[in-house]
Order: structure tokens, then sequence, then C-alpha cells
């Protein structure tokens, strides 16, 4: 028989077993593992259990608070959203009103405030001199042209229930994208479409920057100057805020996910079998302070 030298062996660790262990190992096999650990489970586990109940976690008040802090938020996410979704459909009501405006020939002379054709300013995109009666058309479509050079896409398309006309999204072969811009901001998939010659410009007219009066420009859209794209631009402004309020919403949505799973987490298996508070006074199981509770 071949001598073999048992001294320098460990013995298997699982229960009941005298067989020697593996090399770099505890356990002579995986099932002498697997014993032993259940043991420790049915051993240890209820005791933390009950320890759990007997004693208030303060991060599980915490969490539950937090979480009535993020359901009241996005209350008022939703609250705000469907406020957008009124100004989006008010919006669209305002410009089929507007067009339904007849020309009236003696404002046509209102194109500019000043017939000073010294004076320039110059373009914030290409930095070229302009006259100011013709600043506002000039600036739209040379944003525009640079605008389109660059591209903002995403792998997947929105899917938004409910929400109307907010993301291009038309797909891109080539880079396998779906265009992330503003639907009615994108030079690069929309056109502005061509202006009949009977069309009004049709913008309401405000006072004090803010306050509506009830009227609208009647001079032929073709030749206004003042409010070059003004449909666009209020589009743009109320779809800006319905992009921002379904941002934050889901921003909300990640955050009540996180919490909860931390709560759900706090109190399974593992962390119940790694962490334990030690009470050294069993009478007192909260030690915060009163105010701290």
């Amino acid at each position: 028989m071949e001598n073999r030298d048992y001294s320098s062996l460990r013995q298997c660790l699982g229960p009941s077993c005298v067989q020697p262990a593996r090399p770099s190992s505890k356990y002579c096999s995986e099932d002498c593992g697997m014993k032993l650990a259940a043991n420790r489970i049915y051993e240890i586990l209820p005791q933390r259990i009950q320890q759990w109940q007997q004693s208030p976690c303060v991060a599980e008040e915490q969490g539950k608070k937090l979480l009535e802090r993020i359901r009241r938020e996005q209350q008022q996410a939703r609250t705000k959203l469907q406020e957008m979704e009124r100004r989006f459909h008010e919006l669209e009501g305002l410009i089929t009103k507007a067009k339904q405006q007849q020309i009236r020939e003696d404002e046509e002379t209102n194109d500019g405030d000043s017939d000073d054709t010294d004076l320039q300013i110059f373009c914030v995109s290409c930095g070229h001199p302009i006259n100011p009666k013709v600043a506002l058309r000039h600036m739209e479509r040379c944003y525009a042209k640079y605008e389109s050079q660059t591209s903002f896409g995403s792998m997947y398309p929105t899917r938004i229930e409910g929400a109307t006309r907010l993301f291009c999204d038309v797909y891109n072969p080539q880079s396998k994208t779906y265009c992330k811009r503003l639907q009615v901001l994108c030079p690069e998939h929309s056109r502005d479409p061509k202006v009949p010659a009977d069309e009004v410009c049709g913008c309401p007219i405000v006072k004090d920057v803010f306050e509506l009066t009830g009227e609208f420009c009647r001079v032929p859209k073709r030749k206004c100057n003042r409010h070059y794209c003004w449909e666009k631009l209020r589009r743009a402004e109320v779809d800006l805020e319905r992009v921002r309020v379904w941002y934050k919403l889901d921003e909300l949505f990640e955050q009540e996910r996180n919490v909860r799973m931390a709560m759900t987490n706090r109190a399974g298996l593992l962390a119940l079998m790694l962490h334990q508070t030690i009470q050294h006074d069993p009478v007192t199981t909260d030690l915060r302070t009163h105010t701290e509770r």
C-alpha cells in the first residue's frame, strides 16, 4: 500500500464529515459546503429576524419618508404635465384662430421700427453683420444651417404614452439611431412649409411684454420680419417644457425604484446574515433622542 502522510491535510468543515478537505478549500466537496451554509442559515436567521422585528430601523423609516416625498413630487409633476398639455392644445387653437385673420393692407408698412440703414448687428451663428430689419430671418436660417450639421440620436425610439409631437424620431439607417431633437425645431428632417402670398402673420399682439390684447398681426406673413417663425418658437417653448416635465417624472420613477430596492434588500437574507445590531440594554430598543425621532 502507498504510504500517505495525512498529518498535513485539514479535515473537512462539513457537518459530521471526517474526510480531508480539498487543496485550497475548507471542504471535501461542494455538498459539504452547502450543508454547512444551510445549517448556519437555519441556526442564525430566526434570531436575526426576531431582532429585526423588535428594534426599529432608522433607515427603514427614512426610506418611507423619502417614498412619501417622491410620491408628492410625482403628483406635482403629473399636475404640471396636465397643465402643459392644456397649454399645448390652447396654443394649437390660437394658431388656428390666427390663420383665419384677414390681411390689412395698411399694416404692411410696419415691417420695421427704424429706417436707419447704417445700423448693423452681428449674427450669433456666423458673425456676419446684418441689418436689424432682417436679423430674425437671417439668424433663424443661419442657425438651422449649422444645427443640421450635428446629429443628436439614440438607439431607441421615444415611447411616451399620450404624448403628441415631442421628438423628431426619424430613423437614420447609417448610424442606426433615432433623431432626438424637438420635432418642431429639427432642421435636419423638417422643412418650413412654403408660405402662400395671401397668408397672414397672425402673431398675437401683446402689451407690457406678457399681456395679450386679443388682437393679431395682420401683416402678410412673407413681409412680416418682426414675428418671423412665431408659431414654431411658441410650439418649441411648450414642447421643451413638456420634455423637462417628462424627464423629471422619469427621474422620480428611478428614485422610487432605488428606494424600494434598498428597502427590500435591507430585510433580505444576505443583509440579515451579514449585519447585526447588538443591544446591550434589552429595555431600550431605540437609541435616538426625542428630537431625532
